[in-house]
């Protein structure tokens, strides 16, 4: 059941039992002084009667108790007047009083036995009729002479109860109805209402949704209440969001321990490669390109000599690449402005696209504020992505590369800066999903049928690791690649040097 029906129903029992009891009161009050004012009037009535009737019969006047009669008759034919004599019986009587003779009998004979003055509501719950017996004094000042009684029927004390009772039920349901339904309509506005907006928001928040809020209805409890739960959503959002960029800092520190592990593991590949095969390999080298150029030799002879050269010579620069990224100078960083080494390598490569057929796009927005890096390192970045990018666009295609301002955050977790990002992208073949994650681990290539290593983005990513920036990449299969490398400025909006 809910606490809104609860809380109506106790307001409509408590205001039930307060107003009846009210009502109660009232009705008995309006009982007391109906009967009061009834008795008070049919007494001083009997009193009247009493002084005529003593007169009347003390001079002999019989006429005159006929005439009070007649005269109380045509004024008020309910009341019915009796006269017993000092045996109780009796001797005068209203017009058509013999009907209720039986009623006054044992009360006129009560008063004849001891002098004093009876009244007596009887009938039913007493409020049939109301009998006054007022004793009939004697010349002599004895034993009473008599007995008038006077019987008075309740019928329109009766209707006014009935008629009082009735209005005041009706006024009691009337205003228990009236509070029961505002009281229900409060409850429904200020508690239910609040409620469910806040059970609402607390399944939201249970389903993950840590932006819902509840709108406070007011400064009241209820209003509290709700404030306090959506503090609790706020620091529940905040704790989430703090423990989700801690972890994905934790995945990128396993990850770049992972790339730590196996750059350490190609370091000693490569200085047991250029230790063991280096000798060896100039030897064959040297030994081929003697071969190749004896012209008396058959030419099936030099052609596999001049295989020979060319593959030595691939050894030769895997070695060199291996040893590149395992013995790399630390970087020299200092303020230069990215667009002159960027620049210098896409006029390098314009002549390899047009041979391609790849328009190669470049575009600089301005102004560029300048960065904190090494020109070499930053034209190694640019050479490595603009070769792939080259060598994954076919025919007819476009490669755009882009340099502006940019605002990046270096790992989840850190705070934002500001600096230059460099775009390259291409309508090339792109990459699978699969693929697009192993794309900066060494020796995963693609390409490997085509000369590929997998070694040049391993590269570019150790080197803006130096300078302290991010790089991502956006891949779709069929639908070409985009990396974007993001260098800081050499100073950041009120920290001065970075």
């Amino acid at each position: 059941m809910r606490i809104s029906t609860k809380l109506g129903l106790g307001l409509t029992l408590t205001s039930a039992v307060i107003l009846g009891s009210y009502g109660y009161s009232q009705l008995r009050k309006e009982e007391h002084d109906l009967r009061t004012a009834t008795e008070q009037a049919t007494r001083l009535l009997a009193t009247a009667l009493q002084v005529a009737m003593e007169n009347a019969l003390r001079d002999g006047q019989a006429a005159d108790v006929d005439e009070i009669l007649e005269s109380l008759e045509h004024r008020d034919p309910t009341v019915d007047v009796f006269v017993f004599n000092a045996q109780g019986v009796p001797v005068v009587r209203s017009p058509g009083s013999s009907k209720t003779l039986h009623l006054v009998e044992d009360a006129s004979r009560q008063v004849l036995k001891a002098p004093h003055a009876l009244t007596h509501f009887a009938g039913p719950e007493k409020l049939s009729h109301l009998i006054v017996v007022l004793p009939l004094s004697s010349d002599d000042g004895g034993a009473a002479a008599g007995a008038l009684t006077v019987l008075k029927p309740l019928d329109g004390l009766r209707q006014d109860l009935e008629s009082t009772t009735r209005a005041t039920v009706l006024s009691v349901l009337t205003l228990i109805a009236g509070i029961s339904v505002v009281g229900w309509l409060l409850l429904m506005l200020y508690l239910q209402q609040p409620l469910e907006r806040v059970v609402r928001a607390m399944r939201a928040v249970r389903g993950g949704d840590f932006t819902a809020t509840v709108t406070a209805g007011g400064d009241d409890e209820v209003g509290e209440v709700v404030q306090a739960f959506n503090g609790m959503v706020k620091e529940l959002g905040e704790a989430r969001q703090r423990l989700s960029a801690e972890a994905e800092s934790r995945r990128a520190l396993e990850a770049g321990l992972r790339r730590v592990d196996k750059l350490a593991a190609v370091g000693q590949l490569s200085a047991g490669l250029a230790h063991e095969i280096g000798s060896p390999l100039l030897i064959l080298n040297g030994r081929a390109q003697g071969l190749a150029a004896r012209a008396e030799l058959p030419e099936d002879v030099r052609r596999n000599a001049r295989i020979l050269v060319e593959q030595s010579e691939r050894i030769e620069r895997i070695v060199r690449q291996l040893l590149d990224l395992a013995r790399r100078k630390p970087s020299r960083l200092e303020p230069l402005d990215a667009l002159a080494p960027v620049r210098a390598v896409v006029e390098l490569l314009a002549f390899d696209a047009r041979k391609r057929d790849v328009r190669l796009a470049f575009h600089c927005e301005q102004p560029l504020p300048h960065v904190l890096a090494d020109g070499d390192g930053l034209q190694q970045v640019a050479l490595n992505l603009l070769t792939n990018a080259l060598r994954a666009t076919p025919r007819g295609g476009e490669v755009r590369v882009t340099l502006s301002p940019s605002t990046f955050q270096p790992a989840p977790g850190l705070r934002e800066r500001r600096g230059v990002r460099l775009s390259v992208e291409d309508t090339g073949v792109g990459m699978e999903e699969a693929a697009l994650e192993r794309v900066f681990e060494p020796f995963f290539t693609t390409w490997s049928a085509h000369g590929g290593t997998g070694l040049g983005l391993p590269v570019v990513k150790a080197i803006i690791a130096e300078h302290g920036g991010a790089v991502t990449v956006a891949s779709r299969a069929g639908q070409g690649t985009h990396f974007a490398v993001h260098i800081p400025s050499e100073k950041e909006e009120g920290t001065g040097a970075v």
